[in-house]
């Protein structure tokens, strides 16, 4: 039996998508035989509330000092030290408890995976360039140096490992996601109104990287050129502010000049599930991403992804249950045409694409098999052919 550690900076919804994909991989890891896991975390200001999500996963919490955003925490350096761990699998970087699973395997003599989440792309690493300067030099560097392997969860992934670890070894594992189960509930914002619409839904972290200004932008040009399109659609967006201070302005200004668009704020458990569902197309203008969990979740839900090729998920335009737009106001502006466009028919086909996917690529005895033999490879020191 093989007694890893997932040691992540949070496991709440402050932990955003990263949180959501540990949760998963936790739950399809732990299905398989040779596999038992033990989640290491801090324990933030909704912890308390989002651990039900955790259930039947071991989950170990500590208090951090000092900034939420490093996450010191000697509670957590100490359990891992005294911990019976035969390796560690961390999630993130740029953060305290990368320095301390470096110490533990110093101090252990035990190897590390390193899953990044999108951490390591230059458009990440181009952020707070003096803190992430100062994080390397202390000890970021000598991190990703000692570990054993990155799990990435795509292809585009490794090319940003290779270009800060030489000679790093990588293995591609998407993140797990199980179909989701049909519901006729509505989400809190439905209204009488949305019934016969087009549902444009945006979900994730408000943040500049996920394209929303274009968004918007695209919107109401696509509204102002075509009222057919503004009465027959409604745009939706859900999820937490994160540094976009005129965000809501920018939404208001779209409900005043068109009446057709909201701002749903942050959904979590059963209003997440109703709310992805209620959709009739998913939208994602994004510069920047891992593997966004948002778009394996509206697959999941048989709903039709518009989505940038930096979503790093090319299959599904590949497999036809995505529809590739570009990151400017007018490439998008023309996705939602195109989008307009669809029947019925189309919708169904893409549904069926996407949740065809899910079952074949991201199915739980394929990840948990593939992480198996990840940590097999760690643990006894050998190359893959």
């Amino acid at each position: 039996m093989i007694r890893a550690a997932f040691v992540v900076a949070s496991i709440s919804r402050k932990g955003g998508g990263v949180a959501e994909a540990v949760k998963l991989l936790a739950k399809a890891v732990r299905e398989h035989p040779n596999i038992s896991v033990e989640v290491v975390t801090l324990k933030d200001e909704h912890f308390d509330k989002d651990i039900a999500d955790w259930s039947g996963i071991k989950v170990t919490s500590f208090r951090y000092f000092g900034p939420s955003n490093y996450g010191f925490s000697p509670g957590l350096l100490m359990h891992m030290l005294r911990g019976n761990f035969d390796l560690s699998h961390v999630h993130g970087l740029w953060m305290f408890h990368c320095f301390v699973v470096l110490l533990w395997s110093r101090i252990r003599g035990k190897p590390y995976v390193v899953t990044p989440h999108g951490t390591m792309e230059q458009w990440i690493v181009s952020r707070s360039p003096v803190k992430k300067w100062l994080v390397s030099k202390m000890y970021q560097a000598r991190f990703l140096k000692r570990a054993s392997a990155f799990h990435i969860l795509t292809k585009k992934e490794k090319t940003d490992v290779d270009s800060m670890v030489r000679n790093g070894t990588s293995m591609v594992i998407p993140n797990f996601l199980p179909l989701a189960k049909p519901t006729t509930n509505k989400p809190q914002w439905w209204e009488d109104r949305f019934q016969h619409k087009k549902i444009y839904l945006f979900f994730g972290r408000i943040h500049e990287k996920k394209g929303w200004r274009e968004l918007c932008e695209a919107w109401n040009h696509q509204c102002s050129t075509d009222a057919g399109f503004a009465a027959r659609s409604q745009l939706v967006f859900c999820g937490w502010l994160d540094g976009s201070e005129d965000f809501r302005m920018r939404v208001e200004a779209l409900r005043r000049a068109h009446g057709n668009a909201c701002y749903a704020g942050p959904q979590f458990g059963d209003d997440k599930t109703t709310s992805i569902q209620a959709a009739t197309v998913f939208v994602l203008p994004s510069k920047s991403e891992g593997l966004p969990m948002g778009v394996l979740e509206a697959w999941s839900a048989g709903i039709p992804v518009l989505m940038t090729a930096a979503c790093n998920l090319s299959i599904g335009f590949d497999e036809g249950a995505a529809l590739e737009i570009g990151e400017a106001s007018e490439a998008i502006s023309a996705g939602l045409h195109t989008a307009d466009s669809w029947s019925q028919h189309d919708l169904e086909r893409m549904s069926s694409a996407g949740r065809q996917l899910i079952r074949e690529r991201f199915s739980t005895e394929s990840v948990s098999t593939k992480v198996h033999n990840l940590y097999e490879y760690v643990l006894k020191d050998v190359r893959f052919s």
